[in-house]
């Protein structure tokens, strides 16, 4: 065996290992399964060699009360085995959709977990198929080919016993093929697990671009992009069919082929055991009785061989869960960190440096002090670092060098958690879930009641225009809910973080993309919100920024100008042509 094979068996074995593993703490399920498997296994194995006893005790001497009981043995055996196997199914599904739960929870947890530059550099729609198709393909191996397996091994184990009990010879006979069965087993699963891989990563390319087109379909029928997308997804469509379908291919010339293996070797079976019969060596029942097993052995043989091909695609979308579970975390708290205690508010950036690509930094000897209770305003032209230093101090990312402190405390050395938790943020985007009006302005704090809410909105400029909706604060937004505008979303934002209280705010271009009149409503509700709160705002609108305590300009990696609005447009600088330009637009 090459090297690379060796790689590839161990690679394999360490996924089924990896995968098995998340049956631990089902103990007394897989016993009831164990017990029902070798129920149905026993019965099946008895039939043929009851039909043999029947032939050659009872039918050939006219023992009628013998073959009558034999017969009635021979029902209730397969009674008891068809019982046994419908059971089976239903406790094999139980295990499989427990088996998908704790998977698909490890998925999601550590998705959470993920620092924000995985999401920059993957695709959503391929995370998703990665937790919802690829998964669904590994569910197989615990839905189905778990209990094909089981049942199929224990069905063999007990055919062979029966088979060497009744006739060695006949019984050395109908293995005499799965030499064949299993050299071709291994041929036709390497090509299948390429086919299968290609199949999964197809699959999550036209997930990844389908989820890009509709939720930019605005932007798509703006752009009179909507033939080219159609075109696009269809090319991708064809990709994942033309991957599936040679897949399937594979599959399909793998069966017809032990087909015609395991027909072989029931001929051979009927053509020696005939011989023998004709010596008198063996007797006609146990020919028959051999034709039955025969059937039995190699169904399960058969189902083995298939399965370890099917096997490949649960490898193929496990190789994808597996990658994503072994990603590393990249911003997680250090060892034995405790919490941040309740903050003041003071912020001091002491000689960033930081960039989102190595040997390509955005910020580069970075330092700017904060007291609590100030508003800071950044300004500076697009790319220059602004939203990049809020990021910062939530620590969304880390730095490459230099600290963050906020009241002294170096935020690396006290929990995610606790840091985040006192961190309110009121972003460009204003999203919003599909969710009651409720729900979104308490998202970060679960717990508030109506009347609280009711303060957060009326604080916000939000309460009038909730109240005027069908179902008030229970009304539903996006789906089939209400819609709302671009400035009324995100007024319900600024109630969210009104609503969670924090010490210190993060406001990136909170009032853009909105009307001047809803933008009077949304600065006041700004004001609102900063009160007696460290804030950080990022804007280019002269009402967001110019009643700040401190408007700090980055450029070129660094502070070009800071100082209060008045004091920047007396030095006749950079502030000060923005915001003439503005004045003039």
């Amino acid at each position: 065996m090459s090297q690379r094979q060796e790689k590839k068996q161990r690679s394999d074995f360490g996924i089924l290992r990896r995968l098995l593993s998340y049956l631990s703490g089902e103990g007394p399920l897989l016993i009831l399964v164990l017990i029902v498997l070798i129920a149905y296994a026993v019965g099946t194995a008895l039939g043929p060699t009851l039909i043999a006893r029947a032939l050659d005790k009872h039918i050939v001497l006219g023992d009628r009360a013998g073959l009558s009981q034999t017969m009635l043995l021979l029902l209730s055996t397969y009674i008891i085995a068809n019982l046994a196997f419908s059971i089976q199914l239903r406790l094999i599904g139980r295990l499989a959709q427990r088996v998908l739960l704790k998977l698909r929870s490890d998925i999601f947890k550590h998705m959470q977990r993920l620092s924000l530059s995985y999401y920059h550099n993957h695709e959503t729609g391929d995370l998703m198929s990665r937790l919802i198709n690829d998964t669904a393909t590994i569910g197989t191996l615990f839905s189905q080919s778990l209990t094909q397996s089981l049942g199929s091994i224990f069905g063999l184990i007990a055919v062979l016993i029966a088979m060497f009990l009744l006739d060695w010879r006949l019984a050395l006979a109908t293995c005499a093929v799965l030499p064949f069965m299993i050299l071709l087993t291994f041929y036709f699963s390497k090509r299948s697990r390429d086919a299968y891989r290609l199949a999964r990563k197809a699959l999550g390319q036209l997930s990844a671009d389908l989820e890009q087109d509709l939720s930019m379909v605005r932007e798509s029928q703006a752009f009179a992009r909507t033939a080219l997308n159609v075109a696009h997804f269809e090319e991708d469509n064809a990709e994942n069919r033309d991957a599936n379908i040679q897949a399937a291919r594979i599959t399909a010339s793998f069966s017809p082929t032990i087909d015609v293996l395991s027909t072989g070797a029931r001929v051979l079976v009927v053509g020696f055991g005939g011989y023998l019969a004709f010596n008198g060596q063996t007797t006609v029942g146990v020919v028959v009785a051999f034709l039955s097993y025969s059937q039995q052995f190699f169904r399960p043989v058969q189902m083995l061989a298939n399965l370890y091909t099917q096997l490949q695609a649960t490898f193929a979308a496990s190789e994808r869960v597996f990658d994503l579970l072994d990603t590393e975390v990249g911003i997680q708290d250090a060892p034995n960190v405790g919490d941040l205690a309740t903050i003041v508010g003071s912020v001091h950036f002491e000689n960033i440096e930081f960039g989102y690509v190595e040997d390509k930094l955005i910020l580069e000897d970075f330092s700017l002090d904060v007291k609590a209770g100030e508003t800071i305003a950044f300004v500076g032209e697009t790319g220059a670092g602004k939203s990049t230093a809020l990021n910062l101090i939530g620590r969304f990312y880390d730095v490459n060098a230099g600290t963050v402190l906020i009241d002294g405390v170096d935020i690396r050395d006290v929990s995610i958690f606790s840091l985040r938790q006192q961190i309110g943020e009121v972003p460009q985007s204003s999203f919003l879930f599909n969710d009651s009006i409720l729900n979104n302005i308490r998202y970060g704090k679960p717990e508030a009641s109506l009347d609280e809410v009711m303060s957060a909105a009326k604080a916000a400029r939000a309460h009038q225009f909730i109240s005027e909706l069908p179902e008030g604060y229970d009304s539903l937004y996006g789906g089939d809910g209400v819609s709302v505008s671009q400035g009324q979303r995100q007024l319900l934002c600024i109630a969210r973080a009104i609503l969670a209280d924090p010490r210190l705010l993060l406001l990136d271009e909170a009032t853009s993309n909105i009307d001047t009149r809803t933008e009077l409503l949304v600065q006041e509700a700004i004001d609102e919100l900063l009160e007696g709160r460290t804030a950080f705002v990022v804007a280019h609108r002269l009402s967001t920024i110019r009643h700040a305590d401190t408007i700090v300009v980055i450029g070129n990696g660094g502070i070009i100008e800071q100082g209060n609005h008045d004091a920047l447009m007396a030095q006749s600088g950079y502030y000060a042509n923005l915001i003439n330009q503005q004045q003039t637009t």
